[in-house]
């Protein structure tokens, strides 16, 4: 058998963006990690446009672990239920590698969730990694998923009906809050939405070779994102830091994992979908063809990331129709 890595092929409606990329240093983190954050500091404007007539916003401060986080609320101008008990609430949380990005990062796909559950959002703020290490991204990420669950009648949603969505390293978070929330017997999660998500420190996948050079991230900003976020000695890593160690999935929330063949996070993303099976989670999956990481922010009118997002939000409408 041939040990040759084969590289996926690109899907065709991404192809000319994933060129452009190639091209760019835009997200060079490792050399520049400063103008990566620059570049990838969205503000509310960047993610609302062609939504300000449907979605309203609202900046507020809640309580982090070391002081106060910025936090957006998001929700639908236009009520689409009659009572608090029908709303669902969706924590986002935003990816960028734990070290850049800011809570507006990613939110461009979830808009459609939105509107058409007519969920209450939050987003926030969390610590960036190399200066704070894990687990300051999850005790923040717990901590406003803690909030949203005790402010739910101020908020107006049902905190029965409350939802975690995060994409890669928002991924990561979502998997490990979950697990915490489990653990913790804290607020009751319905659902996980993982979204090409960043689950394992090994960097050691077929999909993370085959895939190692392909843009937005590449492997060598995997391995880097794992030193800053973990240490480079990760013998002992927590399950709650790094999804892929833990020992134990039973009792999790229903999950949506999504992902594309042409990313480098492919792989942890099937594995960590088979473990659930075998705790005996819900679990619906899909794999984009020729999708690279970040595809559907990206490139959002292509059909294959329409189809993606049209996924998401059917499989959300499935489960709450049954809470």
């Amino acid at each position: 058998m041939s040990t040759d890595l084969h590289k996926p092929e690109i899907h065709p409606d991404l192809q000319e963006m994933h060129n452009t990329l190639s091209k760019s240093p835009k997200f060079n983190l490792v050399d520049d990690l400063d103008k990566a954050r620059v570049a990838f500091n969205f503000k509310v404007e960047n993610v609302l446009q062609g939504y300000e007539g449907t979605v309203s916003h609202k900046d507020t401060d809640i309580p982090g672990p070391t002081g106060p986080m910025k936090a957006t609320i998001l929700r639908p101008k236009h009520q689409k239920h009659t009572t608090a008990e029908e709303t669902p609430g969706i924590l986002h949380i935003h990816g960028g590698g734990h070290c850049v990005g800011s809570r507006f990062f990613g939110v461009i796909p979830l808009l459609p969730c939105i509107t058409a559950l007519g969920a209450v959002c939050v987003t926030a703020e969390y610590r960036l990694t190399p200066e704070h290490p894990q687990p300051a991204q999850l005790d923040d990420t717990y901590a406003a998923l803690a909030w949203m669950s005790a402010h739910a009648q101020e908020l107006g949603f049902n905190p029965r009906k409350l939802i975690v969505y995060g994409g890669s390293a928002g991924g990561n978070l979502a998997a490990g809050v979950s697990l915490l929330a489990r653990d913790r017997a804290g607020p009751s999660v319905l659902g996980q939405v993982l979204v090409y998500p960043w689950l394992d420190d090994s960097n050691e996948t077929l999909s993370m070779k085959q895939c190692a050079d392909f843009q937005p991230w590449t492997r060598q900003k995997a391995i880097v994102a794992c030193d800053w976020a973990f240490g480079k000695n990760r013998e002992h890593v927590s399950g709650y830091t790094v999804p892929s160690h833990a020992t134990d999935l039973e009792g999790l929330p229903a999950t949506f994992i999504d992902v594309g063949t042409a990313d480098p996070f492919r792989d942890e993303s099937v594995d960590f979908a088979a473990g659930l099976l075998r705790c005996g989670v819900s679990v619906e999956m899909h794999l984009w063809p020729g999708c690279w990481h970040g595809f559907d922010y990206l490139v959002p009118n292509a059909t294959i990331s329409r189809r993606a997002v049209a996924a998401r939000v059917e499989w959300l409408q499935d489960l709450l129709s049954r809470s």
